[in-house]
């Protein structure tokens, strides 16, 4: 981000109101704890467990903008969320078993946490509040610091820094080239975050919470698929099964909610006339 306002390429946004602040301190808050879930959850649950139980977001978001919102949706809808959360369960099938309690409770927390994320971050960027008047580039702009020093609070606590000085110490005595190559890799890393949170900030602004998590549970059969590709691993009929349920899901949705879309148009078109 620093990059681009440095060269000119984009002017952030001043914050003036307080009110703004403090939204952006919860909201970076919010951001942190759910990557923090997710990836300690990731050390007690079995990965397939793990994705099964995470595609069911779509499942709360549902819950939590008819709660928060007073969100309503037709029966068609809440039909196409079957056979997308079906999918994922069928697209990673394998050893569905939580190595403890707490595990299991981590990852429920961490759905839960991802879909509020979802349901907020459409909220700021569709003008949910008018107060909070950001783009997409200005909430990665501001959020980028809150964030990163509550990571970074979370790595030194955790010992996570620790650990990484000593592969990093590592690394530098096997010679400068396997250096170059983290460094290049971490950049690269951080690139593909940065145009992944464009977009993704870019998307919620333009679309509903609740389809940006379908979209997200398609992305999990789609990175089923290609983790198959670049490690070359075989997928069983069920998962093969899981794959194509997902998409018709993720399909499905993307129909009724536009001919819905395009039902309201009309009726809203024949009021005015």
């Amino acid at each position: 981000m620093q990059l681009i306002v440095r060269l000119g390429l984009y002017k952030p946004t001043r914050l003036t109101d307080q009110r703004q602040r403090r939204m952006l301190w919860m909201f970076s808050l919010l951001y942190t704890l759910n990557i923090a879930a997710s990836n300690v959850s990731l050390y007690y649950v079995s990965v397939p467990l793990h994705q099964v139980v995470r595609g069911t977001v779509p499942v709360f978001t549902v819950v939590l903008t008819s709660l928060a919102y007073k969100a309503k949706y037709s029966p068609a809808v809440y039909l196409t969320l079957v056979p997308v959360v079906l999918g994922v369960a069928l697209a990673t099938y394998g050893d569905y078993h939580a190595l403890s309690l707490l595990g299991l409770m981590l990852t429920l927390l961490g759905t839960l946490l991802a879909s509020l994320k979802t349901v907020v971050t459409n909220r700021l960027l569709a003008g949910g509040y008018d107060f909070f008047r950001l783009g997409a580039l200005d909430l990665l702009y501001h959020l980028s610091p809150l964030a990163f020093a509550q990571t970074l609070l979370w790595a030194v606590v955790g010992g996570e820094a620790r650990a990484a000085a000593e592969y990093l110490q590592v690394v530098r005595l096997d010679g400068s080239s396997r250096l170059a190559l983290l460094l290049a890799g971490l950049a690269v890393n951080g690139g593909i975050a940065f145009l992944l949170n464009i977009a993704s900030f870019s998307a919620s602004r333009k679309t509903s919470a609740l389809a940006m998590t379908v979209t997200g549970n398609v992305k999990v059969v789609l990175t089923v698929v290609l983790g198959c590709y670049l490690f070359r691993v075989v997928l069983g009929p069920i998962s093969v099964l899981g794959v194509v349920v997902t998409l018709v899901g993720g399909a499905a949705y993307s129909t009724v909610r536009y001919t819905e879309a395009e039902q309201a148009r009309r009726l809203a078109a024949r009021g005015t006339i």
